[in-house]
């Protein structure tokens, strides 16, 4: 039982994040009538659900006996959160294009970042809950997993027109990270899924406000 909410949950990310890659990269705005923000809706209110109702945090709590105790942990999700990243840079460097110029997309990578940041470490700081492994009173939202999806939908964003193989790979790749956060003992299942959904959401939103600010500009060009 304990095995299936586990795998359950890690197709949750994979359904809503990949559901969100199908949707065309102009629809993405931030509107209750936009799709792809039903993704990171969802995620982040069963997240938070996880982390909030007494029940479902024994349920969290039972995932991790579906674990080897003697399990070595590994580092590997330290590298894999940034993968998506770098991928886009890959491609640029291979001289296919995205939807910005290479200059513009590490600032917008950036800001993806730097936006969900904000939301992260104040959330950690007041809502003070333990980790797994007991080390602090950081571990909602994951931070790892928040990077990792942050990455993703970056790499949507760009390249998501080419093929919506190119997404599933981001969100596959992010989905990897959440579940070694769990592996390695460093957040439970609530934590990770909120991180994904503020991740998706952080980039989206840069994204948005890009568009934007282009139609802005495109709107008081003058014209001859």
């Amino acid at each position: 039982m304990i095995k299936f909410i586990a795998i359950f949950s890690f197709l949750l990310i994979s359904y809503t994040t990949t559901m969100s890659a199908q949707q065309p990269i102009g629809d993405s705005i931030p509107s209750a009538k936009t799709k792809q923000w039903i993704a990171p809706a969802a995620l982040f209110t069963v997240g938070s659900s996880f982390a909030a109702i007494p029940s479902l945090r024994k349920i969290e709590s039972n995932i991790y006996d579906g674990f080897n105790p003697k399990r070595k942990f590994t580092h590997i999700d330290d590298y894999t959160q940034y993968l998506p990243a770098l991928v886009v840079f890959t491609l640029d460097a291979a001289g296919l294009k995205g939807k910005t110029k290479p200059q513009q997309q590490l600032l917008l990578y950036a800001l993806g970042n730097v936006t969900a940041a904000v939301i992260v470490q104040p959330m950690k700081r007041i809502v003070q809950r333990e980790r797994p492994n007991r080390s602090d009173f950081r571990s909602f939202p994951s931070g790892h997993t928040s990077t990792a999806f942050v990455a993703a939908e970056f790499l949507h964003q760009e390249f998501g027109h080419y093929s919506p193989w190119i997404s599933v790979a981001g969100y596959a790749t992010a989905t990897a990270t959440g579940y070694l956060r769990l592996y390695n003992n460093q957040h439970w299942l609530g934590d990770v899924l909120a991180g994904a959904a503020i991740g998706m959401a952080s980039t989206k939103l840069v994204y948005w406000v890009n568009r934007k600010i282009k139609k802005k500009k495109i709107l008081k060009s003058p014209t001859f």
